[in-house]
């Protein structure tokens, strides 16, 4: 050892301490250094202090005993390295010690010089590795993210200051109830739907949660959750940050940018469609005049209004890309149908919409409409440009009170893993979590892909 092993007996009797040193210097060279305290006052005083690396104490201490001394540490909250000394076996000392942060049990007259030394030695290694769960277990509580830990099932079984924050429960009122309970979610929760199967498949998973709080309001959570063992039981530990402020801030910024392209797209059709229509007329007006002496002038001013009658048209096509008006006047479902007839009028692409007449699909919300139709604007368009296929259906429809999008193509598929495949789809799955939406792409080489959107609607 670099240093004495500085050790304290707490005990009464003067032979006791006479007999423990002699055992102590027994085939150690000397490393252990034994100091005697005779009574319970000045023993818990020492304690206190934590002047010594290890504590031998007597279960006897006049009036007291050991088992209060390890009491009143227990109410302070200290760590120290204590066995528990008495002169016969019993087992309700014993549980009483081990309860109370007792490292050992020995029994005097029967512990020989090796026995007590690995006790200490024990006792010393326990007392430190108690100490640093208990300094972590203090910083996981107090720290600014929720951290807690359910069962296989969803049953809470710890739930640190953070976690009350955020969902606005404390752990005495959390413990031992179920986590859809505490954080209901619109639809089926995620805990069931995805990150149960996630964690047990890949070890992890990651997801944006919606909670709607038992006692009013709505918080969101980007969550992580891990598997863990658990005294002979498998649950899961979270790690979730609030990003409440961060989700309503992106839905003003939405908000925000669906305005400004509708604001856009108006200008477009009411100015510059005009302006070019007005240009168009008067080309029209300049190639008729120009015809009888200036043919060949009358030739070109013909192909400018052709030129100006085309930028028109794509002028108006843009107008209705950034403000899709059918959606405002006719509704979603209609929105789309025209939607997948634009695609094959300008693409050529065989794209059809099988969509069924549903009063509900129409009585969703203006929120949920502008993102559905965000998403299978964008989902069409990367299935003409990149998946050369031969067939693209979108599909709508009400199922179980969810509304449920599904653009499927039978082109080449993506080799590589679809959620890191581009911009497109980070948007679309990004408009899908603004929604609380299930999103969804199944993809493979030769085999099509299949975007698919699953929105619980509320009751």
């Amino acid at each position: 050892m670099d240093r004495y092993t500085r050790v304290l007996l707490i005990d009464d009797d003067e032979d006791e301490f006479v007999l423990h040193r002699d055992l102590l210097g027994e085939g150690t060279d000397g490393s252990y250094e034994l100091d005697w305290i005779d009574n319970y006052e000045n023993g818990l005083a020492d304690l206190k202090r934590g002047a010594h690396d290890a504590y031998l104490i007597d279960y006897r201490l006049g009036e007291r005993t050991g088992i209060d001394l390890l009491r009143s540490m227990q109410d302070v909250g200290l760590d120290r390295a204590m066995i528990i000394l008495t002169g016969q076996t019993d087992d309700d000392v014993d549980r009483s010690a081990m309860e109370l942060g007792a490292s050992d049990y020995l029994v005097k007259g029967e512990t020989g010089s090796a026995e007590l030394v690995r006790a200490i030695r024990y006792a010393i290694e326990r007392c430190r590795n108690v100490s640093r769960l208990r300094f972590q277990a203090e910083i996981l509580r107090n720290v600014h993210d929720a951290v807690f830990y359910v069962t296989e099932d969803g049953i809470v079984r710890d739930w640190n200051e953070g976690a009350a924050r955020i969902f606005c429960v404390s752990a005495e009122e959390a413990v031992g109830r179920s986590l859809m309970e505490i954080c209901p979610h619109p639809g089926v929760h995620p805990f069931v739907r995805s990150i149960r199967p996630a964690v047990k498949k890949h070890g992890v998973a990651e997801e944006v949660i919606h909670c709607r709080l038992a006692k009013g309001g709505d918080v969101y959570v980007r969550a992580k959750a891990t598997r863990l063992n658990l005294q002979g039981g498998e649950g899961y530990v979270f790690c979730a940050s609030d990003i409440t402020k961060e989700k309503r801030l992106e839905a003003e910024i939405v908000r925000i940018s669906e305005n400004e392209q509708r604001r856009i797209g108006q200008d477009i059709h009411d100015d510059l469609c005009s302006q070019l229509s007005g240009i168009g007329c008067m080309t029209k007006v300049l190639e008729q005049r120009l015809r009888g002496e200036h043919a060949e002038e009358a030739a070109m001013m013909g192909g400018i209004t052709e030129m100006v009658a085309q930028a028109g048209t794509k002028a108006r096509e843009i107008a209705k890309g950034l403000v899709p008006a059918v959606l405002e006047t006719q509704g979603l479902v209609s929105a789309l149908r025209e939607l997948a007839a634009k695609r094959r009028e300008l693409f050529g692409a065989n794209c059809i919409a099988s969509i069924r007449e549903d009063e509900g699909i129409e009585a969703i919300s203006d929120v949920i409409s502008i993102q559905i139709y965000r998403i299978a604007q964008e989902a069409l368009t990367n299935a003409v440009r990149h998946s050369d296929a031969e067939l693209i259906e979108l599909s709508l429809r009400l199922e179980d009170g969810c509304l449920d999008l599904k653009v499927r193509d039978n082109g080449k598929g993506m080799a590589r893993e679809p959620v890191s495949s581009g911009l497109g789809l980070m948007t679309m799955r990004r408009r899908a979590e603004m929604i609380d939406a299930e999103f969804h792409i199944k993809s493979s080489p030769g085999a099509g892909t299949e975007i698919s959107c699953r929105v619980p609607l509320k009751k």
